[in-house]
């Protein structure tokens, strides 16, 4: 591969990422026999993991989703038009993470083949906390359905990161200084330079409104990496 390919070629992150959303019924009287159509709300991002195959996502995407189904909609994960449902099988409000499995239409669990083919193109989690102004980069679907086009492609951004390590009374987490809004939650931050390492999770601004919107926190690995063995074991 020449330097011009390289270049060009499609980051792995962009790659891993789905959309977390919801569909609802909607009521479509000139549907064309159709009285319900389905409707699309986009809520935030999620991304595989490779070697675990497990999906993740943070909580807040879809705790609301823990009540009925009639109310919060039919839970679906995916991208470029094709969506798949999803039911959430791990979730930890502490870390602000969950995981997510894929089902068929009889509700269960997709398994071999199938689950490694949705996982072959998942990301890997480091091992170790990246330096001060190293390079990241994260893709997801910001402001839910505003900015989706036709074929429903994340958006893909980049940042450094701006403190090492934080120690907090729940969780650990690494300051991102790196544009991010709303739908952004649950992308995973990756090394630039090797877009298929996992440093952590987009999950919140530094304070609750997160007025600068070129800061946030980003879930460490560590806790990805304990949710995902807790999801497989």
């Amino acid at each position: 591969m020449t330097k011009k390919e390289q270049k060009q070629s499609t980051p792995e992150v962009y790659k891993a990422v789905r959309a977390v959303g919801t569909f609802r019924p909607k009521f479509n009287p000139d549907g064309g026999g159709r009285i319900f159509a389905d409707e699309l709300n986009v809520i935030g991002t999620a991304f595989w993991l490779k070697n675990e195959k497990v999906l993740i996502t943070c909580a807040h995407v879809v705790q609301n989703l823990l009540g009925p189904l009639e109310i919060a909609g039919l839970l679906v994960v995916g991208n470029s038009g094709n969506y798949r449902r999803a039911t959430i099988s791990q979730i930890d409000l502490a870390h602000d993470l969950a995981v997510l499995t894929l089902v068929n239409n009889t509700g269960q669990p997709i398994a071999g083949e199938e689950l490694d083919k949705e996982a072959e193109q998942g990301l890997e989690i480091i091992d170790t906390y990246p330096s001060v102004s190293t390079p990241i980069a994260y893709a997801g679907f910001p402001r839910g359905n505003q900015l989706l086009n036709q074929l429903h492609s994340p958006t893909y951004s980049e940042g450094v990161i701006g403190v090492e390590k934080k120690d907090g009374s729940l969780r650990k987490e690494i300051q991102i200084s790196g544009p991010v809004t709303g739908g952004f939650s649950g992308s995973p931050v990756v090394l630039k330079e090797d877009s298929t390492k996992v440093v952590g999770i987009v999950s919140n601004g530094p304070t609750s409104n997160n007025q600068d919107g070129n800061i946030f926190n980003a879930v460490s690995f560590e806790h990805i990496k304990a949710i995902a063995c807790l999801a497989r074991s």
